[in-house]
């Protein structure tokens, strides 16, 4: 019987698994200074007590009504991730593998295939659990009820007077394709038929929509929208490094180290809409009764202010245990949380003491 032994060769051009940008750079917040610091402080200025002005105001009083000092709030963001990795290729195994393996590519595969992907999933649960504003509905979107959802969600947003420009609405694949089939966009090419960049499939009420995968969404979260400018998101230090000449290797260790956080301006909060149909806190409600506010949110820690400060990252908030005496006319806000789940939005309440 004749015996063949066929070759066999080792390709130097590698299957590399899929990688793709950042979905999330385009709508970062940025303008803050983190230079040289691990924590910034900003202020924001109390409002203003509008008066009638007054021609003919009591002795010693102005016509611009009394004079109030104006109040101001400082909140405080510290960055926390610090992601690191050490890798290494050992001379005796690169000699022997056709010098295949790179230290530069293998630093570019790092960032391109995890280190991204890992920073657009902070950044998209940083931004859902600091939401203003939000809806739960239990019934998943259709091609039928997309549209008009996004559609609402972009009202809420006008309602707050948050500015109509840079904008955009992030969506799961799942609904991305409820969007692609609505019948509102089939007919209009000019919405649906743009060349895809950075994720973007449609526009929808004149603001692009981009597609998340699913995976990297918050769980039972189907869609967001966010303002450009309702978050600060520092990336303080992207290190990678190919060193040759180390001691503990005979060949290339590669070492990367990447701080970044992502964090949802306390004043800015009602510019992020989050849509779920699970996975989400529900927001608080509110009963008043004998001057107590009773604030109640099924299964779920709360947390509230009583001075108008957002009660997700003010000093001021306090966390919920019985009901809340009320003096004088109060503004309540308050959210709900609990381990493993999204953040409820803010839910507010003027309080009037009878």
């Amino acid at each position: 019987m004749a015996v063949f032994n066929l070759a066999a060769k080792y390709e130097s051009k590698m299957d590399e698994r899929f990688r793709q940008g950042s979905l999330t750079d385009n709508w970062i917040g940025t303008g803050y200074d983190w230079n040289g610091v691990n924590s910034i402080k900003i202020w924001t200025l109390g409002k203003a007590n509008i008066n009638d002005y007054n021609l003919s105001p009591a002795t010693g009083v102005s016509r611009f009504g009394a004079i109030h000092e104006v109040e101001d709030e400082i909140n405080t963001y510290q960055v926390t991730h610090k992601k690191a990795f050490n890798e290494s290729f050992d001379e005796t195994n690169v000699q022997d593998q056709m010098f295949v393996k790179k230290a530069n590519a293998f630093l570019k595969q790092v960032w391109d295939e995890q280190l991204v992907p890992l920073i657009d999933e902070n950044r998209l649960s940083a931004w859902a659990n600091g939401a203003g504003l939000g809806l739960i509905n239990g019934t998943a979107l259709t091609n039928t009820t997309i549209i008009r959802a996004i559609l609402t969600a972009h009202a809420a947003l006008n309602n707050k007077r948050v500015p109509k420009k840079n904008r955009v609405t992030l969506v799961t694949e799942s609904i991305a394709i409820e969007t692609r089939l609505a019948s509102e966009l089939s007919n209009n090419e000019s919405f649906t038929t743009k060349a895809i960049v950075n994720g973007q499939i449609a526009q929808i009420g004149g603001y692009p929509v981009v597609s998340i995968p699913d995976d990297m969404m918050p769980d039972g979260v189907e869609f967001m929208i966010k303002y450009k400018g309702a978050s600060i998101d520092p990336n303080k230090m992207k290190m990678l490094r190919a060193i040759t000449n180390s001691e503990n290797v005979a060949g290339s260790l590669m070492q990367g180290l990447v701080r970044f956080d992502s964090f949802v301006l306390a004043q800015k909060a009602n510019g992020i809409y989050v849509y779920a149909k699970s996975g989400i806190a529900a927001t608080p409600t509110f009963s008043i009764a004998s001057n107590s506010v009773t604030i109640t949110s099924a299964g779920n820690t709360i947390k509230y202010t009583t001075d108008g400060t957002n009660p997700k990252i003010s000093v001021t908030a306090e966390t919920y245990s019985a009901a809340v005496p009320i003096t004088a006319n109060t503004h309540f806000r308050a959210y709900a949380y609990k381990s493993g789940i999204v953040n409820s939005a803010i839910a507010e309440y003027d309080a009037v003491c009878a």
